[in-house]
């Protein structure tokens, strides 16, 4: 999960023996062990926490409690394994009875659940209370809910397995009260950060070792606590880096001899000295040690690290503070703001403290908006306390110097530049303009000034001291809602399915890296593979036969199309050829015909696990999709070509129909060029959404296609525009869409700052440019064509009751297919 979660069966031992000490004694045999096992259960969980990061302390709770209960034959391996995976599909589905709210990944995640013998018979109960489900369904807390009739008394795993096929997104904190049920409350409230108490468990020979997270700085609790202890005059830091090897060297041999600290910094920065590193810890000995040495070292996560370091030393984790309440008092608190001399030295102090608000502010925002994953940043930025220092800096050296305000330099030098420099997605740097703008601008010296839609976050009125700021900062809701980045409702529910795919994705890694994957494995389970092999094979039609679709299609001059067909049947027949073969091969090897090889064992691992394997994946378009979606999705790309091949050339298109769909939009604009003569480079789509669902004869210039989802967003039928989701809906299908070439630039995704009206609104220009994305992962690679792997184009979209910047902030984008 992560390099530095590294343990030796050394250091277990080590805290066995510790527990066997501390755990209260009993004369009664029985009694003493039940003592030992629950000292040592809740004594291993806390020292495991303290060296894990916040996302993975509840994994850790939940994988303590399953082998618990396996060991105890309370949990068989199946029902975890359905858990995280929601089964394998086998066949087709049968018709979704509950289409109206329940979707039909749920449907059929909800028949596979009935085949267990613990939820047998689900299905058929299911039908009979389907209202009473309905309910349970829309609740804001499933999880808390009875569920009707005989699964009112299931077990509490059950309930999770019903939870998986009913509201995914609710997986985690339905594992939180299942785990505290099983175990008590203690292991999902992980003990929090304390310093003091590491040092207490650490000697001369274990060094004790910071594992850092952007934003966070374990500086200040280190040079306290070495006050404390009277190392505070006498600690040694070196930030590691070129040359500052022997140096380093020379202040551990010194102290090991002689006692002292050595603080270590950055040991992640420092690869080619790690080793030496290494060779100075093994030297350790208990006997040689002085009894005040101690070595302190800080790392990001690395692989670089030496792994007998983490093995042997004690490890701890200290996150910054999450929310934007906490986020905002800590730029407050933090140098150089809560400098008392510089907080006061502005010789506009009403504006600076305004500013100095909407700085922490618009820090914070960009930092918790990342919990949103891709519909917040397609890529994750670390934005530091250093980007904000330098731009508080900036923000005070305008307002000391110049006596008009210069909000456009601000925003340039702070956006671009000091923020911005991090930034290398073009539409990530659009909505970091575009949210400073919010900010940055003259309204925000008026009291009344929101920096929400609901209002519920303003800037301190007045001009208020320093300490009148924190505590308006203290006053702010300590868990935020969306809205206050800008996004929709809805935006709770993509984070927490994000969270329970983060969960389900890493039981699973943890579970194949123990249960030693694939290899073939036993009766039953060899029939259900071979049956699944046999499902997709009789499934995936065969390679598309090319030589019969030249003499239909040749390669013309004036019909780019037929050349656009002859790439994608080499790309699908690749893909097709990749998935057969495999398939063959692994249905033999389960029989012992052939040799089962590391291609074909990873195969059979995401075969269990209802994942698409790398090798398929290495030739195939992008997709999230599961296996099962995979093949659904896949074969209705192929039947979209060979009917093209079959019949005629399509009057729409299917736009997510093809592998490269950038050749297929180069093919509809080379027509048009070969047409009127023109040159290609200067032509681009315009983009017109049709009345209709179908047409029956393509346009005489341009394409029309179909297909696209979008995000954050949907397509209003009635008012012809761009409108808000509806509750609980992520994605809404757009319209039928006439890309029509024409001599003009393209549609530029570039920051234009926006105009007010005398009221003080933004003025709205009518449309709004969408990203289009292969997947809704939204970060790619540059691939050898010079074009994105995800990253597709721009969409021009008519929008006439909101400005550009809101959808922007909302994150809006067109998918070309969803994720299920």
């Amino acid at each position: 999960i992560e390099p530095m979660y590294q343990y030796s069966l050394t250091w277990f031992i080590g805290l066995f023996i510790q527990a066997i000490k501390d755990s209260e004694p009993s004369q009664d045999l029985a009694v003493r062990l039940k003592n030992l096992d629950d000292f040592f259960t809740y004594f291993l969980y806390k020292m495991v926490c303290r060296s894990l990061f916040e996302k993975d302390k509840l994994l850790f709770s939940f994988l303590l409690c399953t082998r618990i209960m396996r060991a105890d034959s309370q949990l068989t391996d199946n029902e975890l394994k359905f858990l995280v995976t929601g089964g394998v599909a086998v066949g087709d589905m049968d018709a979704n009875k509950a289409s109206t709210w329940l979707p039909d990944r749920g449907w059929g995640e909800l028949g596979r659940m009935s085949d267990l013998p613990t939820a047998k018979g689900f299905k058929e109960e299911f039908i009979k209370h389907e209202a009473e489900w309905k309910h349970v369904f829309e609740s804001g807390e499933p999880y808390k809910e009875t569920f009707p009739g005989k699964w009112a008394e299931c077990t509490p795993f059950v309930r999770l397995l019903i939870m998986r096929c009913i509201r995914p997104d609710k997986i985690v904190p339905a594992v939180m009260m299942f785990v505290s049920g099983e175990m008590g409350q203690r292991f999902v409230e992980p003990p929090p950060f304390d310093l003091a108490a590491c040092f207490e468990d650490s000697s001369p020979v274990a060094p004790l070792i910071f594992i850092l997270s952007p934003g966070a700085d374990p500086n200040a609790s280190l040079f306290k606590l070495a006050d404390e202890k009277g190392f505070g005059e006498t600690m040694k830091i070196v930030s590691l880096g070129q040359g500052q090897g022997p140096i380093a060297a020379k202040y551990v041999d010194d102290a090991y001899k002689e006692g002292g600290w050595v603080v270590l910094q950055n040991c992640h920065v420092y690869g080619s000295w790690m080793v030496s590193l290494e060779r100075l810890c093994e030297e350790f000995k208990v006997e040689t040690a002085h009894k005040n040495f101690r070595l302190w070292l800080t790392s990001y996560p690395s692989p670089v690290f030496p792994v007998s370091i983490l093995q042997n030393g004690i490890k701890m984790t200290n996150e910054p503070a999450k929310g934007i309440r906490l986020n905002v008092k800590g730029s407050l608190l933090a140098d150089p703001i809560g400098n008392q001399e510089f907080f006061s030295s502005c010789a506009k102090p009403t504006k600076w403290f305004k500013l100095v608000f909407a700085l922490s502010f618009f820090h914070a925002v960009l930092q918790e908006r990342r919990s949103f994953g891709p519909l917040g940043w397609n890529i994750a930025y670390g934005f530091t306390a250093g980007d904000m220092e330098i731009s508080i800096r900036q923000t005070k050296m305008m307002l000391d110097e110049y006596d008009a305000d210069q909000f456009k330099s601000l925003n340039y030098l702070i956006g671009e530049c000091n923020y911005g420099g991090r930034v290398t997605d073009d539409k990530d740097r659009r909505y970091l303009l575009c949210c400073l703008a919010d900010f940055y601008n003259v309204l925000m010296f008026d009291d009344a000034y929101k920096l929400s839609p609901s209002g519920v976050y303003m800037a301190p009125p007045g001009t208020p001291n320093y300490e009148e700021m924190v505590e308006h900062t203290l006053k702010l809701p300590l868990t935020q809602n969306p809205e206050v980045f800008g996004l929709h409702e809805n935006a709770d529910i993509t984070k927490d399915q994000q969270e329970t795919n983060y969960f389900c994705d890493t039981v699973l890694d943890t579970e194949a890296q123990s249960g030693g994957g694939g290899g073939g494995a036993g009766g039953d389970e060899d029939e259900m593979l071979d049956a699944l092999c046999g499902d997709i094979l009789s499934r995936v039609p065969f390679e598309f036969d090319r030589e019969k679709m030249f003499k239909k299609y040749p390669i013309r001059f004036d019909e780019s199309m037929n050349t656009v067909l002859a790439q994608e049947t080499i790309r699908y027949n690749a893909l097709i050829a990749a998935i057969r073969t495999s398939l063959a091969s692994l249905r033999k090897a389960l029989q012992g015909l052939v040799v089962m090889s590391a291609d074909l064992d990873g195969v059979l691992s995401a075969l269990k696990t209802n994942k698409v394997p790398l090798l398929w994946s290495k030739k195939s378009y992008p997709s999230l999709k599961p296996l099962g979606g995979y093949i659904t999705d896949l074969i209705a790309r192929l039947h979209f070509l060979q009917k093209w091949i079959d019949t005629v050339q399509p009057a729409m298109f299917w736009m997510p129909g093809f592998f490269f769909v950038h050749a297929f939009m180069t093919g509809g604009m080379q027509n048009f060029a070969r047409k009127y003569t023109l040159p290609v480079d200067t032509l681009n789509f315009e983009h017109r959404m049709m009345e209709k669902e179908e047409y029956e004869v393509a346009p005489d210039d341009g394409i029309y296609v179909y297909g696209l989802f979008c995000e954050a967003g949907r397509w209003n039928k009635e008012t012809k525009e761009l409108d808000e989701s509806e509750p609980k809906s992520l994605f809404g299908g757009m319209p039928t869409m006439w890309f029509y070439p024409k001599e003009m630039p393209a549609p530029n995704l570039d920051w234009k700052e926006e105009t007010r009206d005398a009221a003080g609104n933004l003025k709205i220009e009518g449309v709004y440019i969408s990203p289009v994305y292969n997947t809704s992962a939204r970060r790619g690679t540059l691939s050898t064509t010079g074009h994105s792997t995800n990253f597709v184009c721009p969409i021009v979209i008519p929008c006439f009751k909101k400005p550009q910047s809101h959808w922007i902030k909302r994150g809006t984008a067109l998918l070309m297919q969803l994720d299920d």
